[in-house]
């Protein structure tokens, strides 16, 4: 159906209300904007749904949050798993709440059980909830870290985890045989007994658990921590958990501190970006601390600011990654050390490759998605392995097994005790930073980003890709490469010998180089955006060393982007 006729077709429909039917007509005259609002259905992917809030097959609104559950639900029933029924939670984002009760009217409609949070709630406790409510699946209201226009909606299997590809294939698979008047909704879903509230009991039980991750320190009351949730989902949990660990000097940004799906002090909620601190290297200025933590809005991603000498230093994932590694197999008694597991992405620091052969402990890679993580995690007990933590670059950090996706909460109480047993050495994070870099060697990394404005660009830079898996690169700046793995092809070539393998990981569209000296390189194209990214590390024995390398392997490879692009 194009554009046109659909926009047309949901001006009649008698099922969409008369606000929505008011805000297509003003689109009238406005042909683009018709188009991108209807050219098709909101694509679920492993992901779930994530997309601007409005009017439009194309949009975040009720009416999409309706026919994706019609989905599930479809799912859930075709594969014999309703009888659990689905845990829901949602963030501080505008709808978030609508589209809970939106979604939960279709699964009761359905004779599905909702388990639901009554107030926001992070990502993560969905995550546990799940389990704890032995749950057939899970579904968070959430955009994530995006700005204020987007919404979204993921999907959790019964065992906490994302969806994965083949699962979310089945649901866009029966979506896409959905119209509107497929959907099913129950008028007074809060007064049919299907509808359960989640009460004050699963959180506390979340938090027991993940006090009992967390290694037991002592002097955890002189750090003095300033938290900001970023007007997100965090702003009760992490304070009280950071409370329950003995942690007494805690300060928050009042001003972040209530959920707000405007985001209003803020360009992007995401403590990724420099800016996001800003507010609370403001208060620090007057209100002096040692730590400054900041959460996204659903409450998965963590980052943290160091004083290191009344400088604020930010930490970057993999730094974060790297302390928590340590610190957290440091604190294993011998005996679990020899079965246990660090899961990182492939795209993520290898130094605590190193750090895990001191400890006895094992690394293993994974794809790029916490997903994959959470799923690797469920097939370790059969090998007599335990899963200890995981992590990946985009500040997604998870140790123990309550939960199957990253956790900004337990994570926060992790770095706040990595600072607080160092402060009692003398040493601030980064200090101890330091120290490990000096031992297994100095690792830096760096994220390039690549947007094509024009389709011709686009298409450059597939053929450009191709021309990267036909004619290896045996160079890159002064490095010569010894191993290309294309996890596309699933082959690992190793250059020295011209042995190839295979990778024993899913398929995707990724490439990457390892050189003589360490260093590794990475290019991940979008399955759905012209963009592709480039993601380098490099070790060198001191910090100018390593800063010579990544600059003369970036320069390299952007010369190389660029000659590709425009030949």
């Amino acid at each position: 159906m194009e554009a046109r006729q659909r926009y047309e077709a949901w001006l009649q429909d008698p099922m969409v209300d008369g606000d929505t039917k008011d805000e297509l007509r003003n689109l009238a005259n406005h042909p683009g904007e018709i188009e991108d609002r209807f050219f098709k259905w909101l694509g679920f992917g492993t992901g779930g749904l994530r997309g601007k809030l409005g009017a439009g097959s194309n949009r975040m609104n009720i009416y999409t949050v309706r026919l994706v559950t019609q989905a599930l639900a479809n799912y859930l029933k075709d594969q014999g798993k309703a009888e659990g029924g689905v845990a829901i939670a949602h963030d501080s984002r505008r709808m978030s709440k609508e589209f809970t009760e939106a979604a939960a009217s279709v699964l009761v409609a359905n004779g599905i059980g909702v388990h639901i949070f009554p107030e926001v709630a992070p990502t993560p406790l969905l995550s546990y909830a799940v389990r704890y409510c032995k749950a057939s699946a899970g579904i968070v209201v959430t955009a994530s870290h995006n700005p204020p226009a987007y919404n979204g909606y993921k999907v959790y299997n019964e065992h906490g985890n994302q969806m994965l590809t083949d699962e979310a294939l089945s649901i866009s698979s029966q979506m896409g045989k959905l119209g509107l008047d497929s959907v099913v909704v129950e008028p007074n879903p809060k007064e049919n007994p299907l509808w359960q509230w989640l009460g004050e009991e699963v959180i506390q039980a979340y938090y027991r658990e993940l006090l009992e991750i967390a290694p037991q320190i002592g002097n955890t009351g002189s750090l003095r921590v300033l938290y900001t949730p970023l007007h997100g989902t965090g702003g009760r949990f992490v304070p009280e958990i950071l409370h329950m660990a003995g942690f007494k000097q805690l300060s928050t940004v009042e001003q972040q501190l209530m959920p707000d799906g405007n985001f209003p002090t803020v360009e992007y909620p995401n403590p990724e970006d420099p800016s996001a601190f800003k507010l609370a290297f403001t208060q620090a200025g007057g209100e002096p601390c040692d730590l400054i933590i900041a959460t996204d809005p659903d409450a998965d991603r963590m980052g943290v600011a160091v004083d290191q000498g009344g400088k604020w230093v930010l930490l970057n994932g993999n730094q974060v990654g790297v302390l928590l590694t340590d610190f957290l197999l440091a604190h294993l008694e011998p005996e679990q050390l020899g079965r246990s597991v660090i899961i990182k992405t492939i795209v993520t620091t290898d130094m605590v490759r190193s750090i895990a052969k001191k400890y006895g402990a094992e690394v293993r890679d994974t794809l790029t998605g916490f997903k994959y993580i959470g799923a690797l995690m469920d097939r370790l007990p059969a090998e007599n392995k335990e899963f200890v933590f995981g992590f990946e670059e985009s500040y997604g950090y998870l140790a123990g097994t309550a939960v199957r996706d990253k956790d900004a909460v337990l994570a926060s109480l992790l770095i706040a005790q990595v600072a607080a047993f160092y402060q009692g050495k003398g040493l601030t994070l980064v200090d101890r930073l330091e120290e490990l870099l000096a031992e297994y060697g100095y690792y830096l990394q760096d994220l390039v980003s690549y947007s094509f404005a024009t389709s011709l660009e686009a298409e450059r830079s597939r053929e450009f890709i191709r021309q990267l898996q036909t004619e290896p690169i045996t160079m890159i700046g002064p490095e010569r490469v010894v191993e290309i793995l294309n996890y596309g092809t699933s082959i690992h070539l190793d250059l020295r010998t011209q042995e190839e393998s295979v990778i024993l990981l899913p398929k995707e569209g990724v490439l990457q180089w390892i050189t003589e000296g360490g260093s590794k390189v990475t290019l991940r194209p979008s399955g759905t955006e012209p963009k592709m990214k480039l993601y380098l590390e490099v070790r060198g024995e001191d910090r100018l060393e390593a800063q010579e390398k990544l600059l003369a392997i970036k320069e390299t490879f952007h010369d190389l982007v660029r000659s590709g692009l425009e030949a």
